[in-house]
């Protein structure tokens, strides 16, 4: 980190366990209503929640657990989180009913989300600080590959309705995940007494970022929005007759990604986060509006390459920001924070829009959700764009404890 680098070797073998992690959580994602309907005969809103409850996982994970990470230790905790998710991927093999479902992806999640705090907060260490907002960059690819990889994957292995494959190449992707972090060496924070004494207490200031908590809840809605696409988009694809197409909706999003990759973080680092934030908001809600509308394949398609463009962008940079200004040695409880509310906002939107589509449709839930994402610039905009969204990412400073 001293000369400036990005692509460390710690570095790639983070984003790369990052990668295997994803990329198992989006195939098993878009399987799960149908193993429980094939397994139990669960009905679609059954299948739903044994899909959701893992976010939950997750979501109590990141918030119990990652106020913890800087004082047990970064790679103890990652190396616990990832050798429970290999357990539990191997649990799915001998699931009998669907409580024992939605407890094993309970569990699942809980280890998804610790294993995700701490390769995020190990990134945040490893990446120089006048680069951070180009080298989250790079680094949140490897989520937006397994976003796009993940559902191809497990469309084509689920295909078959062979999901011990399913389960059995999720196991391998964390056993790698596992034997990469074994080697990955990780800095850590020496705690002062005092600080290791307030980390151990249960305050509300020990579990939640201050700093981070107004980014975050932007984040949270805008997700909100995007959640849409995620979670309904093979049923809006059969509606529309686009089903071939939804196929390669998310390699258009991840190559949307990879574009935005190449300049964001520098312009960000450079030139501040407005030059970068209110053009990927305008995308996403042009793109939206196109994906709600479009009888096109190619547009259908266009519209998920300039979502992905928008999504990444949004993530990554309001990441750097709460990062830069949080101490070293809240960086665990800072990420933990902001993944919180992204996976809330991730969690709650499915259910509340699915209500939505029963009374206005497919089409006018995704344009609802380009004014969501309206709201959530409006946030940004009065939380920090305003008054520091021009200010260089590399000059953002931490704020007081």
């Amino acid at each position: 980190m001293a000369d400036g680098r990005i692509f460390t070797r710690d570095f790639v073998l983070d984003t790369v366990i990052t990668f295997c992690c994803s990329l198992n959580y989006f195939a098993l994602l878009i399987n799960i209503t149908g193993f429980s309907a094939l397994e139990f005969g669960a009905d679609p809103a059954a299948g739903g929640t044994a899909a959701g409850i893992y976010v939950i996982g997750g979501l109590l994970s990141r918030i119990l657990i990652g106020k913890y990470v800087e004082l047990i230790g970064r790679k103890k905790v990652l190396i616990a989180g990832l050798t429970l998710a290999l357990v539990m991927s191997a649990a799915y093999f001998f699931v009998h009913s669907m409580v024992a479902l939605c407890a094993v992806r309970f569990v699942h999640g809980m280890a998804y989300g610790l294993s995700s705090t701490c390769t995020s907060d190990i990134a945040a260490k490893l990446v120089p600080p006048g680069r951070r907002g180009e080298g989250l960059g790079y680094f949140f690819l490897s989520i937006t590959f397994g976003c796009a990889i993940g559902p191809l994957l497990g469309m084509t292995l689920g295909a078959s309705q062979d999901y011990d494959l399913l389960f059995a190449v999720g196991m391998a992707m964390y056993a790698v995940a596992l034997l990469l972090a074994l080697v990955l060496r990780v800095p850590e924070e020496t705690l002062t007494e005092e600080q290791a004494a307030e980390a151990r207490s249960f305050r509300l200031s020990n579990l939640f970022q201050r700093s981070a908590m107004p980014l975050a809840l932007t984040v949270m809605v805008f997700y909100f929005a995007y959640s849409g696409v995620l979670s309904f988009i093979s049923d809006y694809a059969e509606e529309i007759d686009m089903v071939e197409a939804a196929t390669y909706f998310y390699l258009a999003v991840a190559a949307g990604t990879l574009v935005s990759r190449i300049c964001a973080g520098r312009l960000y680092d450079a030139r501040g986060p407005n030059t970068v934030m209110i053009p990927a908001y305008l995308c996403f809600m042009v793109g939206m509006a196109v994906f709600a509308t479009t009888s096109s394949t190619a547009l259908f398609l266009g519209s998920g390459f300039i979502i992905g463009i928008s999504v990444s962008i949004v993530f990554s940079i309001c990441q750097s920001i709460v990062v830069a200004k949080s101490p070293p040695r809240r960086y665990g409880v800072t990420t933990s924070t902001f993944s919180a509310f992204n996976d809330l906002g991730s969690g709650l939107g499915p259910s509340i829009l699915g209500v939505l589509i029963t009374m206005v449709g497919y089409r006018d839930m995704y344009l609802t959700c380009v004014f969501i994402a309206f709201v959530s610039l409006l946030m940004y905009w009065f939380i920090h764009g305003w008054r520091h969204g021009n200010r260089p990412g590399r000059e953002i400073q931490q704020e007081s404890d």
